[in-house]
């Protein structure tokens, strides 16, 4: 059995993708130098021709392309998920990074602990927004659980068993009633199911800041709803 599922996730990234592709074929020619089995998937849900140019050429043969019209992230993953061959899977945006060592030291955490979701020790987000963001442990002494219902803990390039992101879909977006970011529900969902979130020591996510990502448009949103 293929040992991990990595499943780039494109939309319309454009340029910078390009980085992304080379970024995910040395992170996986890594991990296969430890003896790790990688398929590598790209879903290019409603992807303009730049976005699916690069991708292209940046990976060629290595991996295998769908083309979706979700237009939802969340819905994007639940299709990549359902036809993952891998024991486990792991997310990357087209326009984000993993550090080199993301999918050896995930999947060392996921072996010993598979009924667990691991996340990056620590984000760099960069782009129209330069801070770090440190992952915790909802094992730990930091976690706090009614944080989750004003701010998300952690992100959506996780790495866990596929079985638990089948038996757990991510929801839709729906920004018009007020709902978005699939992985925040997904992640409150899982943990009350009993699942706990922990961060894998020593590895980073670099993850790009954009105009007119989910994320800018539902905080624009936001602070036009807030008053003064």
């Amino acid at each position: 059995m293929t040992q991990l599922t990595a499943i780039i996730n494109g939309h319309r990234e454009g340029v910078i993708a390009g980085v992304t592709a080379r970024n995910a074929l040395e992170t996986i020619a890594h991990a296969e130098q430890q003896g790790m089995e990688i398929e590598l998937m790209v879903i290019l849900d409603r992807a303009d021709d730049a976005t699916r140019e690069i991708m292209h050429a940046g990976l060629g043969d290595r991996a295998s392309f769908h083309e979706t019209e979700y237009g939802d992230l969340g819905r994007a993953r639940v299709f990549a998920t359902q036809q993952a061959k891998g024991e486990f899977c792991t997310f990357l945006d087209a326009d984000d990074l993993w550090s080199l060592n993301w999918l050896t030291e995930g999947y060392a955490a996921a072996k010993k602990r598979p009924d667990a979701i691991y996340h990056s020790h620590c984000n760099v987000i960069f782009g129209m927004e330069r801070n770090l963001w440190w992952h915790i442990d909802s094992e730990g002494p930091f976690y706090d659980p009614d944080y989750m219902s004003w701010q998300n803990y952690w992100d959506s390039l996780s790495f866990a068993a596929t079985e638990i992101y089948r038996r757990h879909p991510y929801r839709p977006v729906d920004t018009q009633r007020g709902f978005a970011y699939e992985d925040w529900n997904w992640n409150i969902v899982t943990l009350n199911h009993g699942i706990a979130h922990k961060p894998v020591p020593g590895t980073i996510h670099f993850k790009r800041r954009r105009r007119g990502s989910l994320l800018s448009v539902v905080a624009r949103n936001d602070a036009v709803a807030s008053p003064d």
